[in-house]
């Protein structure tokens, strides 16, 4: 394990020297009371651990490393941080950390698991964090807020010997942080939806191609009736159109038109489709205030766009889509689903970024993630009128997304 730095700390591997101040640190009153299963009494105990904690053979698979927080300023050992397993949690990889007493109120501990965050997500690649707090540490409890946590529920847990109520806290990886000392007020700038891919287009493919993004869109593909007849379909937020291929693939004489606002997303569209421009009815619009003909589609498809959406706008748009359809036709959705905590997250990620905007975000007018559950998601379309509503896959979008099909 490499050392971190920061503007005032190095997290790094404990030497045996570090030994006096471990055992310090954890006996301070605050430390010791929170965290009582940890407290080493004396020097000789905290060589023992320091000696255990660099010889044991950690899974190279699962992070679990225990860092040293080391104070620039004097070269001190304030305190711990790392993350780990915890059994209590199901193996979920936790975050811990701690700081003598005398150091509190100074923000070490968040500069610390900033920079303990970045290293899980970005160096051990984790996708999730949890955290459990007991309800009266207020101090830590903000650490954990200020860090992006969100709070999930209250949970008794077997600790030092004993069955404790803990809070508990999850955070996701949401976005790619530059460095150690990442700032969550300014990891996203707010971009107009259609600026925003015009921007990426020529990138787009291989964006949404990368991972398991190929055999995403097979799978909306093989969604589709396989038929012979010249079917209507409307697909909204197309973008360079990737998914087209693959519902040609089981009904060769569909129909298509696009509909997309961004006008470099519909001309790749056109280019990496050269010989099916008759089946192609191209339509540079928002499909959030676009006129939509009435009963004019048999199927309409949207992939990897509603989560861009809050729920009530998400309605109004379904409803346009619904009296879109044919009777007895469908509307299939792919999309960005998570869990409820992620949800909340999210939610709190989108005003953070449009927390400065001159005005309140218009429906769909900035490019700003804010996917709901699976759950919700097939609540609202029932609301919009669809009279059932009915999961095809659960399984996309490396297992943050589903596809939906909702009939008319």
């Amino acid at each position: 394990m490499e050392r971190i730095e920061t503007k005032r700390l190095i997290l790094r591997p404990f030497v045996e020297s570090d030994a006096a101040d471990a055992s310090y640190n954890s006996k301070t009153p605050i430390v010791s009371h929170f965290m009582s299963d940890m407290v080493l009494e004396s020097e000789a105990a905290a060589l023992g651990w320091i000696r255990w904690l660099n010889n044991e053979k950690f899974s190279t698979d699962i992070p679990c490393v225990v860092l040293a927080i080391e104070l620039k300023l004097n070269g001190k050992c304030i305190g711990l941080i790392g993350v780990a397993p915890k059994r209590e949690l199901g193996g979920e990889i936790e975050i811990l950390f701690s700081i003598a007493d005398e150091y509190h109120s100074s923000g070490y501990a968040t500069e610390a698991g900033k920079a303990m965050i970045w290293w899980a997500f970005v160096k051990a690649g984790q996708e999730v964090l949890s955290a459990i707090v007991k309800p009266e540490n207020k101090a830590s409890r903000r650490v954990i807020e200020k860090l992006g946590f969100v709070f999930g529920d209250t949970r008794i847990l077997p600790y030092d010997g004993h069955d404790c109520e803990f809070d508990y806290f999850r955070l996701y990886c949401t976005d790619d942080l530059p460095g150690p000392e990442w700032d969550i007020h300014s990891l996203y700038r707010p971009e107009p939806m259609g600026a925003f891919f015009d921007a990426r287009s020529d990138i787009y493919n291989d964006k949404m191609l990368s991972g398991s993004g190929l055999e995403d869109y097979k799978k909306l593909g093989a969604c589709f009736p396989k038929t012979d007849r010249a079917l209507n379909i409307l697909d909204i937020g197309c973008g360079t159109g990737i998914e087209l291929d693959y519902i040609w693939e089981q009904a060769p004489n569909a129909h298509i038109a696009c509909v997309d606002v961004s006008r470099g997303m519909l001309d790749l569209l056109l280019d990496d489709h050269p010989g099916s421009h008759d089946k192609i009815t191209i339509i540079e619009a928002s499909y959030i205030d676009w006129a939509y003909p009435q009963s004019a589609y048999d199927i309409v498809v949207s992939n990897m766009t509603m989560h861009h959406l809050w729920p009530d706008e998400k309605v109004g748009v379904y409803r346009k889509i619904r009296n879109a359809i044919k009777p007895g036709g469908c509307y299939m959705e792919g999309d960005f689903m998570v869990d409820a905590l992620a949800v909340k997250q999210y939610r709190q990620r989108y005003e953070i970024i449009t927390a400065n905007l001159p005005d309140k975000a218009a429906p769909g007018e900035y490019h700003i993630d804010i996917p709901c559950s699976v759950e919700t998601q097939m609540e609202l379309l029932r609301n919009a009128g669809f009279g059932s509503v009915e999961i095809l896959c659960e399984d996309i979008n490396r297992g943050n997304g589903a596809i939906l099909l909702a009939r008319k």
